[in-house]
């Protein structure tokens, strides 16, 4: 396992995991929807992609959020309940998303960190 790699993936998903909870904690007529569902995205996604690197499983890059978690899935059933309906939008929804829609895209993505660490320590 290439640790720095994957060090690299989780501080990148808090980071993105960040900037979603703060663009939502702005005031309600600044914030901006896309950005609280692309970052919460980016964060499900690199959470996901740091598990991978901790099983030695390859991915491409640009993977979907999708493709990575039928990779978890494989891996570990804990994956299995592991819901992204959240995070589908049409691309134009994301720019319209409602407090409850980018607040519960938030909390999968809080929910992604949680199950990685959680699953990481269980193998």
């Amino acid at each position: 396992m290439d640790t720095d790699q994957f060090k690299t993936k989780f501080e990148s998903a808090d980071q993105f995991l960040e900037a979603a909870k703060g663009e939502l904690n702005r005031p309600a007529e600044d914030v901006v929807p896309f950005m609280v569902c692309r970052s919460a995205r980016k964060s499900i996604s690199n959470y996901l992609k740091g598990f991978l690197i901790t099983k030695g499983v390859e991915y491409n890059e640009e993977d979907t959020v999708e493709i990575l978690l039928a990779k978890c899935q494989g891996i570990h059933g804990e994956f299995n309940d592991f819901d992204l309906s959240p995070l589908k939008f049409n691309s134009d929804d994301e720019y319209s998303a409602e407090f409850d829609e980018m607040q519960s895209c938030i909390d999968l993505a809080s929910y992604a960190r949680q199950l990685v660490h959680t699953v990481n320590k269980t193998i």
